[in-house]
């Protein structure tokens, strides 16, 4: 549990904004309860801010319930827990007005020379970028290092930063701390003040505020009073290390006293007095808690995107596009992993004895159609009239056909490019520019992806069983079989995909159609050169005569030595073809990396229009190299 945080916090004084150079006597005597540590019922600790002389620290006295309790000594924190802090400085190119970002840097350098030795201070820089310039560390060499290096830039992205520092402090056993100067409000940010807000007190981090005169510094105050920390204008630049003097005392005068609990159950008021200044807080026994009127509610990042969609018009819209691409996926992960042998096994059955036939549910194709409606046959009525216009339909069946799948042409364009749409407009409403971009192109991509990668894996499993195939139906022609009886009697004995192929040739030669059309047929679906040559063979063979097995046994072989040949170049360009792959998987690879391990870093590329552009122009780059390469490296044998 941490034991280090901000608190429920504090009524008063320390909340409201001071100016550098007033005078301290002036200044009103505060205390101030930080965090109440109830955790234990036997010694519950309070940690307290006083800005008076430590000697009077000595006078505390505490009340618990409206009674005086027998409470410890009240010792300085850093002597129970290390003090942790993130200064973070605003280095955005207005700082060099009046040398005012030198003026920081020497304030700085003197707040990390006065620090306690067990305290641990982070450096962080920001303008158009976050830069960590330095993580925790006691190190003060380090730290006036880091210092030195910030260096300006544009814009002035405050509430990301507070939003980084807050996320910094992690599980560190710290009590937590932001100290930021910023001579400026807010430009560019992603994450708005709530959001901030929400950081800090999430992490448990009180904000000290420090900055020059401007109208956006109230928004800087206004958070500090929130997570219990001070605000304090500095007048002129010179003005400026006073006021990181005054934060540094702030810290300092921290104290920790504790006490045993009061028995009674609920909400437990206490009060603490130091001569006549006096301030209130409350516990539950078994709670860790902080601040002088209990719990504080918490605060909830604005949601992003455009503001319509968190309405009820953006849910009803969310929950149609969820909706119907949840029936678009479980359609097309059906149709593909599910139908399995139907249509082979359909165009089979009416040779069997027992065979009835059923419901007429198919189209003009002969395939099976799983669109009922009569809207979608419409539509994909119209879809087919185009494809086949465009010449693009009987390209998209050769390609099923090549990949085995199941479905019509027709069917398979139209929920292709339906998904395309309804996914395109939904990542570009959601996500918007570059991202919705990708995503879109991401889905136009992998179903032609998926489909030719099943087309090629098909035709290398064809070709890998060709050899075999071939001295099959040599030895069933020595046996005394025919061509035709030979083919039968090999496509009940070969695996698929061979089997299922030579199944097709017999179907299709019983029912009339020659055989040498039949086998040719083969050779277009699985795009398989091999087969052609075969089939090419055995139609000389049939036209001018000679030993047919013979004939099939020379090409088997042929066939063989070729795979052979075809290995040992691959062999050879292994190498080549590892280091396309590693070439272009190690972009992504590290990009994805930068991304998890510090998002601001890349965030430019994303959220600025140059960034776009470098980002699609290394796309482009890269398709082209690889295109480049693989010209390279692929051989046809």
């Amino acid at each position: 549990m941490r034991k280090a945080a901000l608190a429920l916090l504090a009524a008063v004084a320390l909340s409201s904004i001071t100016s550098a150079g007033m005078a301290s006597a002036q200044d009103p005597i505060t205390l101030e309860v930080r965090q109440v540590d109830a955790t234990d019922s036997g010694q519950v600790k309070v940690t307290f801010a006083y800005s008076g002389e430590r000697e009077n620290v000595g006078g505390l006295v505490v009340r618990q319930d409206g009674e005086v309790v027998d409470a410890s000594e009240a010792v300085p924190l850093e002597d129970q827990q290390a003090l942790g802090i993130v200064l973070l400085i605003d280095a955005s190119q207005s700082m060099a007005d009046d040398a005012l970002i030198e003026r920081v840097k020497e304030a700085a350098r003197s707040f990390v020379d006065d620090k306690a030795a067990t305290d641990q201070i982070a450096v962080v820089s920001f303008n158009s970028a976050i830069r960590v310039e330095q993580d925790f560390t006691a190190d003060k060499k380090l730290l006036t290092s880091a210092i030195d290096k910030i260096s300006l830039g544009n814009t002035t992205v405050l509430y990301d930063a507070l939003v980084r520092s807050g996320e910094l402090f992690g599980d560190r056993e710290l009590q937590r701390n932001v100290v930021v100067f910023s001579d400026g409000g807010d430009a560019g940010s992603v994450a708005g003040e709530s959001e901030a807000l929400g950081a800090l007190e999430e992490a448990d981090a009180a904000l000290f505020a420090i900055g020059v005169a401007n109208p956006g510094f109230e928004s800087l105050a206004a958070m500090a009073r929130e997570t219990g920390g001070t605000a304090g204008v500095a007048v002129d630049a010179g003005s400026v290390g006073t006021v990181f003097e005054d934060v540094q005392s702030t810290l300092r005068k921290q104290y920790v006293v504790d006490f045993a609990a009061a028995e009674t159950r609920g909400v437990v008021p206490i009060t603490l007095t130091i001569g006549s200044t006096q301030t209130s807080a409350e516990y539950v026994s078994g709670s860790l808690e902080a601040g002088t009127s209990g719990l504080r509610p918490q605060v909830v990042a604005a949601p992003g995107g455009p503001a319509f969609l968190r309405g009820q018009v953006g849910l009803t819209l969310g929950v149609a596009l969820a909706m119907i691409a949840g029936v678009l996926v479980v359609y097309a992960v059906g149709n593909i992993f599910f139908s399995g042998d139907k249509s082979l096994t359909d165009a089979l059955l009416p040779y069997s004895g027992d065979y009835v036939p059923p419901p007429d549910d198919t189209d003009d194709g002969g395939k099976p159609s799983l669109v009922s409606t009569q809207v979608l046959q419409r539509a994909i009525s119209a879809t087919e009239i185009l494809a086949r216009r465009q010449g693009l339909l009987t390209r998209v069946e050769r390609r099923l056909e090549e990949a085995n799948l199941p479905l019509r042409a027709a069917e398979a364009l139209f929920f292709y490019g339906a998904t395309v749409v309804i996914f395109g407009i939904g990542a570009s409403v959601l996500l918007g520019g570059f991202t919705g971009l990708f995503l879109t192109v991401f889905v136009v991509l992998v179903p032609i992806a998926v489909v030719s990668m099943l087309a090629t894996r098909r035709q290398k499993a064809f070709n890998a069983q060709l050899p075999d195939t071939l001295q099959l139906m040599a030895s069933t022609l020595r046996a005394g079989y025919s061509l035709m009886q030979g083919i039968e009697a090999v496509s009940q004995e070969v695996s698929e995909p061979m089997g299922r192929e030579l199944r097709r040739v017999v179907t299709e030669a019983r029912l009339g159609r020659p055989l040498e059309e039949c086998l040719d047929g083969v050779a277009q679906r699985t795009g398989s050169a091999d087969f052609a040559w075969a089939t090419m063979a055995i139609r000389i063979q049939r036209e001018v005569g000679g030993n047919l097995a013979e004939l099939l046994v020379t090409v088997g072989e042929t066939m063989t030595e070729r795979e052979r040949l075809r290995r040992d170049v691959n062999a050879l360009v292994a190498e080549g073809k590892m280091s396309a792959y590693v070439l272009f998987v190690l972009p992504f690879g590290l990009g994805l990396f930068i991304w998890f391990s510090n998002p601001d870093y890349l965030a430019p590329l994303f959220d600025e229009t140059l960034g776009n552009i470098m980002v699609g122009g290394a796309l482009l780059l890269m398709l082209g190299g690889g295109v480049w390469m693989k010209k390279i490296i692929e051989i046809d044998i």
